[in-house]
């Protein structure tokens, strides 16, 4: 990615988090991003086109922080708490792409072609699940079922992290991935 496009992603995604689709404009978007209205047009042709440009590059994010989690020889529970954990670490330390991923996951601007790209690109989640239930560690329940589950824990996980930021820690942690595996474990 070049820099002036990079500086208007992160520009961008600052400001759709903080303001909204309608309360950021372009022009608001080219002045923080430090760049001309005719340079964030020269990469993206319209606002709607720059937004799923955001959504796609937040959730291939999220995507890099759990590629490599998965490992053969660890246990099956092992790997989802490995996926758990880099996905809350992820809601925390990449703060404004995890906003924007919850800010806009059901947006009627992000594409139906935008949303097919995602889900093809998180495939590998669901083969973590299938070896679950294929080893019956976990509740019989559809792929979909667990990874809204997953997700939906994660959520709550982070927005208590976020509300009570003095009790993140190891051992809250532990105990937070404790009543989720509760909830999919047999």
């Amino acid at each position: 990615m070049k820099e002036k496009e990079q500086k208007i992603m992160n520009a961008s995604l600052k400001l759709f988090v903080e303001q909204g689709f309608h309360g950021t404009s372009t022009a608001e978007i080219a002045k923080t991003a430090e760049v001309a209205t005719g340079t964030l047009f020269h990469y993206f042709k319209t606002k709607e086109d720059l937004i799923n440009h955001l959504y796609l590059y937040s959730k291939e994010s999220l995507l890099d922080s759990v590629s490599g989690c998965y490992n053969d020889k660890n246990s099956f529970r092992k790997n989802i708490q490995n996926v758990w954990m880099n996905l809350v670490n992820f809601g925390i330390e990449e703060s404004e792409k995890y906003h924007f991923i919850l800010s806009f996951h059901c947006s009627p601007y992000i594409t139906y072609l935008t949303k097919k790209q995602v889900e093809t690109k998180f495939e590998s989640v669901f083969e973590a699940y299938k070896m679950g239930l294929e080893k019956q560690e976990i509740k019989k329940a559809s792929y979909e079922m667990l990874t809204d589950y997953l997700w939906g824990n994660v959520v709550a996980t982070v927005g208590h992290f976020e509300k009570y930021p003095e009790r993140f820690n190891e051992e809250n942690l532990k105990l937070a991935f404790e009543l989720f595996w509760g909830g999919i474990s047999k």
